[in-house]
């Protein structure tokens, strides 16, 4: 996934406000997945990779991380920013790893940017073996934020890279269709969801 009108501005962004949003979002972030069991992460769509640098400093110090993008910029970008990860360039629609092969696959701001965010989800599923944690714009508030400041008026506030508009329920009613909601926490102007993938071995114990 390619994201690349703002990413890095809006974490670089010297804006008081934006970087108290920012810094509460990456808080609230991290509050879903302290104390949870993360040896290995997948970043889908991480651009420079400022959320897995929050993580690895704050929450999951002990983890290895891996991260996919399609803009190739910001992957070599984030080798300053997040030198700790390795990087591949990759289509989260069609991810370069096996079955189950991390504990936590986390994805933000990016399912707002696919035509059949499903897709993804399914993909998401597949590589992680325990833990699924999304972001995406809270709707209508995001756009609503945007149009207050003057952004893309003509659009209504709405990013010209987004092609889905999700609220809270219905952003984790998507996500319920592929995997277990373990928690949603509103982090304005964001919405995040904590899945976790169903347990193979469990579900086959519950058929026998």
């Amino acid at each position: 996934m390619s994201r690349q009108h703002g990413n890095l501005q809006k974490y670089q962004n010297s804006n008081p406000l934006q970087q108290a949003l920012i810094q509460r979002f990456l808080t609230r972030v991290g509050t879903l997945l302290s104390g949870l069991e993360i040896r290995t992460a997948l970043d889908a769509g991480c651009a420079e990779g400022f959320v897995s640098a929050h993580l690895r400093e704050h929450e999951l110090a002990e983890a290895a991380f891996v991260g996919v993008d399609l803009d190739w910029a910001a992957l070599q970008r984030g080798r300053t920013f997040s030198p700790f990860m390795q990087r591949a360039y990759s289509d989260v629609l069609r991810l370069p790893f096996g079955d189950a092969q991390f504990d936590l696959v986390l994805s933000t701001e990016v399912l707002e940017h696919l035509l059949d965010p499903r897709l993804a989800l399914r993909e998401f599923k597949r590589v992680s073996r325990r833990y699924v944690l999304l972001s995406v714009p809270h709707e209508p508030w995001f756009r609503g934020l945007n149009f207050l400041r003057g952004k893309h008026l003509r659009r209504w506030g709405n990013d010209p890279e987004h092609v889905n508009n999700w609220s809270g329920r219905q952003f984790a009613d998507l996500v319920a269709e592929e995997m277990e909601v373990l928690a949603t926490m509103g982090a304005f102007p964001w919405w995040v969801v904590l899945g976790q993938v169903r347990n193979l071995d469990e579900t086959t114990e519950r058929c026998n």
